[in-house]
């Protein structure tokens, strides 16, 4: 606590102040020897650490004293919930973390800047990461409404302590949306409104590629990250039977734990090059219902059922042997491997509702709004 303004002060005022239990002169405990002097406090309300000591120059010192609450910069201001469909289960998105000078507990709340929001966003906070949701179905109770509910269990207090927060959301039973919310964080009165939390529920599900997997671009590729819409990448034209170079109209950015993994035939002879940077591609990761093309045309994923009854696409089922369309020939898969790890994912909707990614023509499986 603050040592007193004025009046008597003692030694044992000062040395429980600086956190030492023994007998401590008073120039070891101006010049920094017991504590080192905490500079947050004005330099009136501190020691010099210069000879001639006094007591007084104690007068309103607080060891903990931090300096004023200022925020950093989110390492995520675009919060995305994308992708999602009425009655599914809780989305989580990845960790987003900013770090700064606090005092006490942070309250977060959301205002709707676009659209009418239906589903319900929630947000842990934590020094530390506090970790996702734990169930898809049911909130945990460290994952707060945004309506300014107080963390009042996490003290923040302290400068350069990062702030951790996990979003999550879980869309309205029965009803679609699309809304664009701003995020205040706030702390010892001061805000922070530099965060977006888009939320996007349609009757389009979960058709995604794995965010590693580049872009073809013409003569290069681009990661995810790199493209916005308007860019140009690469498509198929199936009426001219011919590759093109189109618009990106539309790109969505959900996350996914229900991929697969496709590996082809002289996987090793694919390199994508982009500037001087050159990867080697081990595979096609991909959500199981998102269907690729075959030589012929013909759609192929390994869940087609779920690819119809979602999104009204006839695919068959993924077969090892299955010839598929590349853009430089022709390959066959070889084999395939599930993985469950939560990850964001990416689809990209054309002209021709289709896209190259890791050299595979993919379907966009997602219509123009």
């Amino acid at each position: 606590m603050t040592l007193t303004s004025s009046g008597q002060i003692s030694m044992g005022d000062i040395r429980t102040e600086l956190g030492d239990s023994g007998s401590i002169s008073l120039k070891e405990a101006s010049d920094g020897t017991i504590a080192t002097i905490n500079t947050n406090n004005a330099s009136a309300d501190r020691p010099d650490g210069t000879a001639p000591h006094a007591m007084t120059e104690f007068y309103s010192y607080n060891h903990s004293a931090v300096g004023a609450t200022s925020f950093g910069t989110w390492s995520d201001t675009t919060i995305r919930f994308v992708g999602l469909s009425p009655g599914g289960n809780i989305a989580n998105h990845a960790l987003t973390t900013n770090t700064g000078t606090f005092s006490g507990a942070m309250s977060v709340t959301s205002t709707t800047t676009s659209g009418v929001p239906k589903g319900s966003p929630r947000v842990a906070l934590g020094t530390s990461d506090p970790g996702v949701n734990s169930s898809n179905t049911v909130f945990d109770s460290k994952m707060k409404t945004l309506n300014g509910n107080q963390h009042s269990s996490i003290d923040f207090t302290g400068s350069s302590v990062t702030c951790n927060a996990r979003f999550c959301f879980l869309p309205h039973s029965d009803v679609t949306e699309s809304a664009m919310r701003d995020i205040t964080f706030t702390n010892n009165s001061v805000t922070n409104t530099t965060m977006t939390l888009q939320t996007s529920v349609t009757s389009f599900g979960g058709f995604c590629v794995h965010e590693a997997v580049p872009v073809n671009c013409k003569d290069y590729y681009k990661h995810i990250s790199e493209l916005e819409v308007g860019d140009m990448v690469m498509s198929y034209n199936f009426e001219t039977d011919s590759i093109e170079e189109v618009e990106i109209l539309q790109i969505e950015k959900p996350m996914h734990s229900d991929l697969i993994v496709y590996y082809f035939e002289d996987m090793e002879d694919i390199i994508y090059t982009h500037g001087n940077t050159s990867t080697l591609n081990r595979g096609l990761s991909i959500t199981r219902d998102h269907p690729i093309y075959k030589s012929d045309g013909t759609m192929v994923c390994l869940d087609p059922v779920k690819a119809k009854e979602l999104y009204g696409l006839d695919a068959e089922e993924i077969k090892k042997g299955d010839e598929i369309r590349f853009m430089d020939k022709i390959r066959k898969v070889e084999s395939f491997l599930l993985s469950s790890k939560e990850t964001e994912t990416y689809t990209i909707l054309t002209k021709n509702n289709n896209f190259y990614a890791g050299n595979v023509l993919i379907h966009s499986e997602i219509n123009e709004s």
